[in-house]
């Protein structure tokens, strides 16, 4: 096995404990293994028994009174009990290929940057069972609406309003120097936005580079009907500090369905989603 490296792998979860077993599995085959992995379990207990990801392993568990998925708030626990000087955020639904973490510190070391790893997604029941990480990557497909980086490159800048907390890497000091995720933003939406633009305002520039994750299936809400108060409570934070709305799409989505008043400063819920609105929202679909 490779020496270890300096990187601390954070994941989050609540529930998929078949992601999170093939989440460990692709950390203990990586060929520039994590000094740790600290995995934070939301407001639910830490299983018996987990796959070995093949270094120093730190469960925690993390209970809120105030959410069940405090999403900022336990991406910010990870850290703080971080010893690596390189942060590797890594959702639960990704699996990283063996060169995942080498590829990724390459980045972070020559950019000092934000960076985002290269995440695939895979149909349903591709990581289930013996999986290979060639059938992965033969079955992993591009998001059609995310920028791809150039053949022949291995870096290339983002616009910060493309950033999302699947999978990226920066050094815990310039972490710390953001302040980590603002936790006045809870539940689902608008925190990872936040955190670009602040990495924008502190001049920390956003990369993607070429570390591949393939993403679990797993089934989504177009639109999110079901975290419509999480998305309204937080696009109000997020107006408020930034003077811009976020996440327009879904906003417009819930205007339109008459679910809310929004106008140039102002939003406001209006009534709640049918459960039968909920329920034809949820969909298979590779790509939201």
């Amino acid at each position: 096995m490779a020496p270890s490296s300096n990187i601390s792998l954070l994941s989050i979860v609540h529930g998929r404990r078949s992601h999170l077993n093939n989440l460990l599995r692709g950390i203990a085959e990586q060929h520039c293994p994590p000094k740790e992995v600290v995995v934070v379990f939301m407001n639910e207990a830490i299983p018996d028994q987990l796959t070995d990801p093949g270094c120093p392993f730190f469960p925690i568990q993390l209970n809120s009174d105030d959410h069940q998925l405090p999403l900022a708030a336990t991406r910010n626990l990870a850290a703080s009990r971080a010893q690596g000087d390189l942060l590797a955020f890594l959702d639960v639904d990704c699996i990283p290929d063996p060169d995942y973490l080498c590829h990724l510190q390459q980045a972070v070391d020559r950019t000092h940057g934000l960076v985002m790893g290269d995440v695939r997604y895979l149909p349903p029941d591709a990581a289930s069972g013996h999986w290979s990480f060639a059938d992965l990557d033969r079955k992993a497909q591009a998001h059609p609406r995310r920028p791809a980086i150039p053949d022949g490159k291995d870096l290339m800048t983002l616009p910060y309003p493309l950033f999302w907390s699947l999978a990226f890497g920066l050094r815990a000091s310039d972490f710390a120097r953001l302040g980590g995720f603002d936790e006045g933003y809870v539940g689902y939406g608008g925190e990872d936005t936040d955190f670009a633009f602040n990495a924008r305002l502190t001049r920390l520039p956003l990369y993607a580079c070429t570390a591949r994750a393939y993403h679990q299936h797993h089934p989504v809400y177009s639109p999110p009907y079901n975290h419509l108060t999480d998305i309204v409570s937080n696009a109000q934070r997020f107006h408020a500090k930034w003077k811009i709305w976020p996440m327009e799409g879904w906003l417009k989505q819930f205007q339109h369905e008459g679910l809310i008043r929004w106008d140039l400063n102002q939003l406001e819920i209006l009534k709640q989603p049918a459960d039968h609105q909920i329920a034809a929202a949820r969909s298979d679909a590779l790509f939201v």
